[in-house]
């Protein structure tokens, strides 16, 4: 998810005293299951996660079962929150539980891996799933989970998961491919992946709609059931661009820019809209400019701040400042973890274009990753009453 890297691997030395304290309360060496070869753990049941509990287990084919799947210890740092998983006839595990305790059961996805493989979990919501690793797709699938056999031992490949059934979603998901096998080598790697989120210092979301044409043009026949004051002879200036991840500088139709601090419990906001302006059609010459109110762009925090992982929704309904019907409208809900995954979901109006960013600070520096980007459906969306909508789905991270 994320384009600036870091470090891969910290020292024992380098943890946080809760992440070594996590790991020496698990169970003794003598107890830890011996690792299994490479070619057995391939084999091995799926470990998933549990949407309904958070907890993990193994998928056999009859359904989900504990099939004897034990916590070793809980790495809970201040940034993230790991697991070392003992599993029947594959040894320890690191699993990422950061969004398993998520409010919303939607987004309690997680994943598991060893030195061998890395296995994806997320919450049922019908239909088909695709997953994407590093942004190129790799299965689709039916069910809710999935095994990646191709991993290099301390890689950290980000996956992501999109829903294409009615209920719509997007998981991002990043992983650290362990370097070793034993629970106290999944602690060190554990505390990398602790280091490395606590390196984020906030994450800024912008979302923006924007007209991708030059000119955009109210037909005299649509005036009456527009409510648009300048029709026929007239035009509308677009944006004229296509999708960009700048974080400021595009031009937009209507806006909502938030940052989520890591550090502390801020999360602020903006509200905008660009300005409209109408020409002559015949010479091109500006007739009037007005800006849309912002009053119906709404923005709000939805969960308490823990250091870890914040929740957040955000609708925009803004109208062309000329006219009466039609406009932008879009609602969404986004999961966020320090460390850098998430989940969203939500609908949108198909007309004009859209583009949701989620940006990842470390100080000054940052990444930069689509969400979701999606083109016009049908222009008259945005003069007409009613107009067709379409889910979230999502296109990557940060």
């Amino acid at each position: 998810m994320r384009s600036i890297r870091t470090a891969r691997y910290a020292v024992a030395a380098a943890l946080p005293l809760t992440i070594l304290a996590g790991a020496a309360q698990g169970a003794p060496a003598a107890a830890s299951p011996a690792a299994a070869s490479p070619a057995a753990a391939s084999q091995a049941a799926l470990i998933t996660l549990d949407a309904d509990t958070g907890q993990f287990t193994t998928a056999t084919k009859g359904g989900s079962a504990p099939a004897g799947v034990r916590t070793l210890s809980t790495l809970d740092g201040t940034a993230s929150t790991s697991r070392v998983l003992s599993v029947p006839g594959v040894g320890p595990v690191l699993a990422d539980a950061t969004l398993a305790d998520s409010p919303q059961k939607n987004a309690r996805a997680g994943w598991a891996a060893t030195t061998e493989f890395a296995d994806l979990s997320w919450p049922d919501l019908g239909g088909t799933y695709t997953v994407y690793k590093d942004d190129r797709p790799i299965a689709t699938t039916s069910g809710n989970s999935f095994r990646d056999a191709h991993v290099t031992p301390g890689s950290e490949p980000f996956y992501r998961i999109t829903a294409d059934g009615e209920a719509g979603g997007a998981w991002g998901l990043n992983t650290t491919i362990p370097v070793a096998r034993d629970a106290a080598g999944l602690a060190v790697t554990a505390g990398s992946i602790e280091a490395k989120a606590k390196k984020y210092t906030n994450t800024k979301i912008t979302w923006r709609s924007f007209i991708r044409q030059t000119w955009a043009y109210v037909p005299s026949w649509a005036k009456k059931i527009s409510g648009c004051k300048y029709a026929g002879g007239y035009k509308y200036a677009g944006d004229s661009r296509g999708f960009s991840k700048k974080a400021s500088g595009p031009t937009f139709r209507a806006g909502v820019f938030a940052n989520v601090s890591w550090k502390h419990k801020d999360v602020t906001h903006k509200a905008r809209t660009g300005k409209t302006r109408v020409y002559k059609k015949s010479n091109s010459r500006l007739v009037e400019t007005r800006k849309a109110g912002t009053k119906k762009i709404k923005f709000k925090t939805m969960s308490k701040f823990n250091g870890k992982t914040r929740s957040v929704r955000f609708s925009v309904e803004a109208k062309d400042p000329f006219c009466k019907r039609g406009g932008i409208g879009v609602n969404a809900n986004l999961r966020l973890t320090r460390s850098g995954s998430y989940y969203a979901e939500g609908n949108y109006k198909r007309a004009p274009d859209h583009e949701l960013y989620l940006y990842g600070y470390k100080g000054k520096k940052h990444s930069s990753r689509a969400v979701h980007r999606s083109k016009m459906g049908d222009i008259k969306c945005l003069f007409k009453a009613a107009c067709e909508t379409s889910r979230i789905g999502g296109h990557g991270g940060y």
